[in-house]
């Protein structure tokens, strides 16, 4: 309730002035910078438990709102499955580009050919039909294996005496 009335007083704009109640109350402009999505993506810090070296410092989860006993948000924990509140969350409020996703129940579109470069066609002839069979060429490139080991006949001085410097 308190969140719902901090907003209400920031955003809430005045019938006949063009100005917000916490503008008319305080005499300035307020700062809603710091607010952030309900329900965007945020990455929780992994402070609780202990890290192995090779473990990731945060997890996926979902910003649910603010604590209303303390300074942390309330997130869903994507991983454990728990709402938890912490103050180590970064939340990501890039918009979600919606119109990119299909539901489930939407008719699949067919995929067009895509005509791939340096392919070869070959024509195979099987019952009077002819059908063609794309092989893919592939060039080598340089080799990028090192020598190991120096021929005979470049080394200075006795093969039998080894290294010296």
């Amino acid at each position: 309730m308190n969140t719902a009335c901090y907003i209400h007083n920031r955003v809430t704009i005045r019938k006949g002035t063009a100005c917000t109640l916490y503008e008319l109350w305080k005499g300035k402009k307020a700062s809603v910078s710091y607010f952030h999505v309900f329900g965007s993506k945020c990455y929780i810090l992994q402070d609780r438990d202990q890290r192995r070296k090779m473990d990731p410092k945060s997890e996926e989860g979902i910003f649910l709102g603010y604590s209303t006993n303390s300074r942390a948000y309330r997130v869903y924990n994507n991983r454990t499955n728990v709402i938890m509140e912490s103050i180590n969350v970064v939340v990501d409020d890039a918009p979600t580009d919606w119109t990119n996703v299909m539901p489930h129940d939407a008719p699949s579109i067919p995929q067009a050919s895509v005509e791939v470069e340096g392919e070869e066609l070959e024509e195979v002839h099987t019952d009077d039909e002819v059908v063609e069979v794309r092989q893919p060429t592939t060039t080598k490139g340089p080799s990028t294996r090192i020598q190991k080991n120096h021929p005979p006949d470049a080394i200075i001085g006795q093969l039998d005496h080894g290294v010296t410097t």
